[in-house]
């Protein structure tokens, strides 16, 4: 318990020193501090996966349908070039802002669920290959690493970029 002593003034009348009992204040705010402490749910950080592309000693290499394949190279200035299946000349190399490279992927995907029904169930899912360039920042693969779970693309990975990309993207420039 806990006392307030107020001090006496002189004179003829006593005045009483006021007690007031803190106890039961103690005792609600550790009742609310235990509730809060209950109801609130702790954050975990959470990771997000990515399956990248299989080569094993063994010769067994992961093996994308050109039809529904989309290669991104995000590169300096916040841009990304980007092509349909294999890169065979530099005009199949398009660029536009990584903010845009949204849309792009869900035309992408409509076009691949448009695919013939000949090709197997695989080809008929959007598969995307990120391939960051040297000069690129972080912020643009993260950026594009969100736009894969936006968009709901279930297959892509990061892969290193090879020599004739690196200098069609330079050539670009």
């Amino acid at each position: 318990m806990a006392d307030i002593i107020t001090p006496q003034k002189k004179g003829r009348r006593k005045v009483q020193s006021t007690r007031i009992d803190f106890t039961p204040m103690v005792d609600l705010g550790f009742i609310l501090i235990t509730f809060f402490i209950y109801t609130t749910t702790i954050a975990r950080p959470g990771a997000m996966e990515i399956k990248m592309p299989s080569n094993d000693s063994m010769g067994h290499r992961t093996v994308f349908a050109e039809e529904s394949t989309i290669t991104l190279l995000p590169v300096k200035g916040h841009k990304v070039a980007w092509y349909y299946g294999t890169l065979k000349s530099n005009d199949q190399l398009k660029t536009q802002s990584v903010d845009e490279v949204n849309d792009c992927l869900f035309k992408m995907k409509k076009r691949v669920a448009a695919l013939p029904l000949s090709l197997s169930p695989d080809a008929h899912k959007l598969h995307v290959l990120i391939k960051p360039n040297d000069d690129c920042s972080y912020e643009d693969v993260v950026h594009l690493l969100d736009d894969m779970s936006i968009v709901g693309v279930t297959f892509y990975a990061l892969v290193d970029i090879t020599p004739e990309e690196k200098q069609m993207v330079n050539a670009m420039k």
